[in-house]
């Protein structure tokens, strides 16, 4: 029997819908071209407020990702391994629980990583996806994307390298071409079975 294939998933944007991730697109090329910051880097809330908001910002991760039917479907199957990597920060663990219970997912998963230490989200998923070896990461931040995808070109292995996926929005997709991006989580997985020749 064919191993499944590993692909590691972001959380929101990707498993869970979040429309406020529509603003990041303007936000980043504010950042890059207008203040000149160039070393990609995220915020890091420090204060009660800030934390308050940022909980917020994570809240509207409402509900699945399009597609996640499918996604049940081939990890039922044994067609995939789904592994789970936010870079949430640690504070935010209660309610990513609580959601992938709400919903009935938490089990469609071989493994979970969340960023308890607080960690930059690229250099976080980037130890993740070495550590887990994937063969596929599918991910809804461009900048990640970017990072991700340049880091394994580097890769001498053909089998070291994990495919990054990128889940973009209508936003997104005015402002960077892109070979492998999708609209959604569905159409990832298809892609990837499309890839795998899986049924």
């Amino acid at each position: 029997m064919k191993k499944p294939i590993k692909v590691g998933f972001d959380f929101d944007g990707v498993i869970a819908y979040n429309p406020a991730r529509l603003v990041r697109a303007p936000i980043s090329l504010f950042k890059r071209n207008i203040l000149g910051v160039k070393k990609l880097s995220f915020f890091y809330p420090k204060t009660s407020v800030e934390k308050l908001m940022w909980k917020l910002v994570h809240n509207s991760s409402v509900f699945p990702g399009t597609g996640i039917e499918l996604f049940k479907k081939m990890v039922t199957e044994e067609k995939i391994e789904a592994h789970l990597i936010t870079a949430r920060y640690g504070y935010l663990d209660t309610h990513l629980n609580n959601w992938l219970k709400k919903h009935r997912l938490e089990n469609y998963f071989t493994s979970i990583h969340m960023n308890r230490e607080n960690k930059q989200p690229h250099l976080f998923k980037e130890e993740t996806i070495g550590k887990l070896n994937l063969n596929y990461f599918v991910e809804d931040n461009w900048d990640i994307v970017e990072y991700l995808s340049e880091k394994a070109k580097k890769r001498k292995s053909e089998k070291e390298k994990t495919r990054i996926f990128w889940i973009y929005n209508v936003i997104d997709t005015w402002f960077t071409p892109y070979e492998n991006k999708f609209p959604n989580v569905g159409k990832a997985v298809e892609k990837i079975m499309k890839e795998e020749k899986l049924k």
